[in-house]
């Protein structure tokens, strides 16, 4: 039997709370739904930026990400020796080298947050060539100097070219804010890797690995030349 229109209209103004909270419950998953959606979008979005198909990451076995990964001189050496690295046009393996740390910051509208600080080589503008200084200049290698990612540079007091960072005992130079075409490299400060080990004393021992392979399609190949490496065990 059909229930009449008039039955259900008037059973929903006597149970007006009920009604009103199972309407606002549904809005509020879609809503949350969609926010999720759009932050998994986000997120993919700028990673695809970070990244580079013909690039590849190295990480120690077992690491959560790039702060807890730690790979040795020996192992870095281990590395340069595998076939398909791609050379520079001097004949050097495109290979950078990076420690990864964490610092904070105050943030101009308040509070403070951890930055990433990478220490890069001199090979990283030739794996990442999206990266450009949009104003200053490159840090010089010699000296503790950072070049500053442009979206810390909008969020955060003290990031502008000839502030300095306290961090590691030591004052570090801005000297150039850089863009990255979005990705998550414009909220990190570079600066030269083997300052940054040096001020962690961390030796030779960095975080990652980046390299870059001679073809995309040689992937598989390099690969199998690193899974068969017993040094890499």
């Amino acid at each position: 039997m059909k229930i009449p229109f008039k039955y259900t209209f008037r059973n929903f103004k006597t149970r007006k709370l009920t009604a009103v909270i199972t309407v606002t419950g549904i809005a509020l998953v879609v809503f949350v739904f969609t926010a999720a959606l759009m932050m998994a979008y986000g997120v993919e979005k700028t990673l695809v930026a970070t990244g580079s198909p013909d690039n590849v990451m190295i990480l120690r076995k077992s690491s959560q990400g790039e702060i807890t990964s730690i790979i040795d001189g020996d192992i870095q050496n281990v590395v340069r020796t595998l076939p398909h690295i791609a050379k520079s046009p001097e004949g050097n393996l495109l290979i950078s080298p990076e420690p990864v740390v964490i610092i904070n910051l105050e943030i101009k509208k308040g509070g403070m947050s951890n930055i990433t600080v990478r220490g890069v080589s001199q090979m990283v503008y030739q794996l990442r060539p999206q990266v450009k200084i949009v104003s200053g200049r490159l840090f010089n290698p010699s000296l503790r100097e950072l070049i500053v990612g442009k979206s810390i540079n909008k969020k955060f007091d003290g990031t502008n070219i000839g502030d300095k960072i306290k961090f590691a005992g030591d004052n570090w130079t801005i000297v150039g804010i850089f863009e990255a075409n979005g990705s998550g490299f414009e909220s990190e400060f570079w600066g030269d890797y083997q300052q940054l080990l040096s001020a962690f004393n961390r030796s030779t021992a960095v975080s990652t690995l980046t390299l870059k392979l001679d073809d995309v399609k040689n992937f598989d190949k390099f690969k199998r030349a690193f899974d068969s490496d017993r040094r890499l065990l």
